[in-house]
């Protein structure tokens, strides 16, 4: 973590595995912030949710969704919302104030108002609680998600992130609200 004097902080996210593994589904940091930032605003692949192996029919542009919108419900609870291509992404309240994570070059994102292991624990959609967080999931990127003969397949290879070294940077921004539009932002935090 590299901190700045005006509340910047660039992380460089590295992993060297000393061992082979199994494939990893995703390779990125994860935190919480209040409930209250819930507007997620990209300028990446969407509107709709997309993977690495389901990213192409997404157009790269500027996006702006609530994020329980985000969410596909899906019966089985799983990993979703996530956005590939990521140029920059903030997680805002009501008055703009939030989180801006500009990636470099790319990241995927999400955010999520509850937990991974909510995901994990809960049998149906219907089950999964909303807490008075929004997880937000800056990464990498992840494992396709398969499924070319009516979602039986696994990924194809080149679409599976090996355990092997992976490296990535980007650079936080705290938003004050009332600043200057996101994409101004953005590019100056990259100047």
């Amino acid at each position: 973590y590299k901190v700045y004097g005006n509340g910047d902080v660039v992380v460089d996210n590295a992993f060297n595995p000393k061992k082979a593994a199994p494939e990893l589904p995703r390779f990125g940091m994860q935190t919480a912030l209040p409930a209250a930032y819930n507007r997620m605003t990209w300028n990446g692949r969407g509107p709709q949710e997309n993977y690495w192996d389901r990213h192409t029919g997404a157009a790269v542009g500027v996006y702006s969704l609530a994020v329980e919108d985000l969410v596909h419900p899906y019966i089985e609870p799983q990993e979703t919302g996530n956005r590939t291509e990521v140029r920059w992404v903030a997680l805002t309240n009501a008055d703009g104030a939030g989180l801006m994570a500009v990636g470099m070059p790319l990241l995927n994102a999400s955010a999520w108002p509850f937990s991974m292991a909510d995901l994990e624990e809960n049998g149906h959609d219907c089950m999964v609680p909303r807490r008075d967080f929004n997880t937000f999931n800056l990464d990498l990127g992840q494992t396709g998600v398969g499924g070319d003969d009516s979602w039986g397949a696994k990924p194809l290879e080149k679409y599976t992130m090996k355990c092997q070294p992976y490296q990535y940077r980007f650079r936080l921004t705290p938003l004050r609200g009332g600043e200057a539009s996101l994409p101004e932002i953005a590019k100056r935090v990259l100047d």
